[in-house]
C-alpha cells in the first residue's frame, strides 16, 4: 500500500511540474503576441498601437533635410533604442529596397543613412511614398519586436514634398527613347 502513496505522490508532482511549466509558456506567448503595450521607456518587445488621435504637437527631435550628421546620429540612437517613446520629425527621402520602408539622407559620398517606418492603418503599398520620395514623417519610435525599433505613424502625418515617377517606356516616343539610351 505504501508503494502506491508513493506513485500517487509522484504523479501528483509531475502534474504539478507540467501545470507550472504550462502556465509559464503561456505567459511567455502571451507577451510575444504584443498583447502589452510599451510604456514608460521599458523594453518589453511590445507595440504600442498608435491611434488616429497621436499626439506630435511635442516633438522630441527633428532631422532638417540634407543633415546628414543628425540624421546617422538619431538613426544610431534609433536602433540602440534610445530613441524609445520619442517623437520624431523627419525630412528626408524613402527608400524601399525589399519588405521594409526607411526614410533618411544621403552624404555627398552616396551613402544611405536611414530608420524603418511603418504607416499604421495602411495594408497596401499603394498607400507608402513611392522609393526615392522626399518626404516629411513625423512619428512615435516603437520596439517592433526585440531590438528591432521603427518609427510608427498614420497616412496625416506623412507628407510628399517631392516624388520620383517612373518614366513609363509607352507613353515616351521613340526620339525620346533614343535621347534617354544616348545619355545613359
Amino acid at each position: 500500500m505504501a508503494g502506491k502513496q508513493n506513485k500517487t505522490l509522484i504523479v501528483g508532482v509531475v502534474v504539478a511540474v507540467v501545470v507550472v511549466i504550462a502556465v509559464i509558456v503561456g505567459i511567455v506567448l502571451v507577451k510575444g503576441n504584443g498583447e502589452d503595450a510599451v510604456g514608460g521607456g521599458e523594453s518589453s518587445g511590445q507595440i504600442e498601437e498608435p491611434t488616429n488621435e497621436m499626439d506630435f504637437s511635442n516633438i522630441d527631435v527633428s532631422v532638417a533635410y540634407g543633415d546628414y550628421d543628425t540624421m546617422f546620429a538619431q538613426s544610431k540612437a534609433i536602433q540602440n533604442g534610445e530613441m524609445l517613446g520619442k517623437v520624431i520629425k523627419i525630412e528626408g527621402i524613402v527608400s524601399h529596397p525589399m519588405n521594409n520602408y526607411s526614410i533618411g539622407q544621403e552624404d555627398e559620398d552616396g551613402s544611405f543613412v536611414g530608420t524603418v517606418f511603418e504607416i499604421m492603418g495602411s495594408s497596401d503599398e499603394e498607400d507608402y511614398p513611392k522609393d526615392g520620395d522626399r518626404v516629411i514623417i513625423t512619428g512615435k519610435i516603437v520596439e517592433k519586436s526585440p531590438m528591432n525599433f521603427v518609427i510608427q505613424t498614420r497616412p496625416q502625418y506623412v507628407d510628399i514634398l517631392e516624388t520620383t515617377e517612373l518614366i513609363d517606356e509607352e507613353e515616351m516616343g521613340s526620339d525620346e527613347m533614343e535621347l534617354l539610351e544616348i545619355e545613359e
